[in-house]
């Protein structure tokens, strides 16, 4: 009894039913009025989900949720259909699958976040305050409620910085053999956890050879099994280069910024007041910051490029605004304190 309820007050838990408490309100709305034109990738993955393989080029290798959200879907024997609402459009008992997966790996990606603050030393309401910022973001909300694969690339994303930050070989490893399957884009990933790990060089070799000799095999089988072009998701994937030219002038238009400035909320004031009250704290946050977060920022910036909704690939950059933020209010904290002595 005593290490049940040991386990149940851990701290990782209560962060993980805090994210979940914060979250599971405005996604319940938002799944509600599911609507495939707020993002066609949904029809991509419920396709999928319903074995039908003949989709986008790009997105039909991203089979990880798709297949688990059918799993449950098949496991409930229709009981989630008997709560469809009657103005619901679609296969609830489907998409409600899809909810449960999804809400779960985006609160544990709000579990991340904390985990990473904290690595970078901030104490612990600062760090739950750096995950909320992340919580409150409205792609959170499509994240979690839809039927999309975000949720669990962002975890990829956030296990990559907190392994390397914690020097985590577990972390790294589960990154490295699952990443590739999950989307296309842990290419621009791959080469942070190569030359920024405390892993052996020569053993990551390796397991990166094995992770893509894997996901390519899978990806060839897969396009013999639905007959088509062995190679024409790869053909679709390098389509998308000349997007890296034509986007570049739409990165800087005022909708664009505007849009990704609304991705960070209010948050944003947070470290610009910081910078307001104590002189030099733009100095001080930068050598607190690791070094390869400078290329970091930059694969997210190719992926925001490349992709059609660059205000969406910006939210991959959520983990670092979030520790600036948590660094930011553990200053204020630590002046306020000092003020009042």
């Amino acid at each position: 009894m005593q290490g049940l309820r040991s386990s149940l007050s851990g701290e990782y838990l209560l962060v993980f039913m805090f994210c979940m408490a914060v979250i599971i309100g405005p996604v319940i709305i938002t799944f509600f009025q599911f609507d495939l034109t707020y993002f066609p990738d949904c029809k991509t993955y419920l396709g999928l989900a319903h074995f039908d393989f003949n989709q986008n080029p790009v997105r039909r290798y991203r089979v990880i949720i798709p297949f688990s959200a059918a799993a449950i879907n098949f496991l409930s024997g229709g009981v989630f259909a008997r709560f469809a609402p009657s103005y619901f459009k679609g296969d609830y008992s489907l998409v409600f699958s899809f909810f449960l997966i999804n809400t779960v790996l985006t609160a544990y990606f709000g579990l991340l976040i904390y985990r990473y603050c904290k690595a970078f030393g901030v104490n612990k309401t600062s760090a739950i305050i750096g995950a909320l910022a992340m919580l409150t973001c409205r792609y959170t909300v499509y994240m979690a409620a839809f039927p999309l694969v975000d949720s669990l690339f962002c975890v990829i994303i956030a296990l990559t910085l907190l392994g390397l930050k914690l020097k985590n070989t577990n972390m790294l490893l589960w990154v490295i053999f699952l990443g590739p399957f999950v989307k296309e884009s842990f290419i621009f990933i791959a080469p942070l956890i190569f030359f920024f790990s405390h892993l052996d060089k020569k053993r990551l070799f390796f397991y990166f050879l094995v992770a893509g000799i894997s996901v390519f095999l899978f990806r060839y089988l897969f396009d013999k099994y639905i007959l088509v072009s062995v190679g024409s998701g790869l053909e679709a994937d390098l389509s998308h280069l000349p997007n890296l030219i034509r986007n570049l002038p739409k990165l800087f238009s005022v909708p664009t910024l505007f849009k990704i400035l609304m991705n960070l909320g209010l948050w944003v004031l947070v470290p610009f007041l910081a910078l307001f009250i104590k002189p030099g704290w733009g100095r001080v946050l930068l050598k607190a910051l690791d070094k390869y977060l400078i290329y970091f920022m930059i694969s997210v910036l190719l992926q925001m490029l490349l992709s059609g909704s660059m205000e969406r690939m910006f939210y991959l950059a959520m983990p670092v605004f979030c520790v600036v933020v948590a660094l930011s209010v553990d200053e204020l904290g630590k002046l306020y304190k000092s003020a009042l002595k």
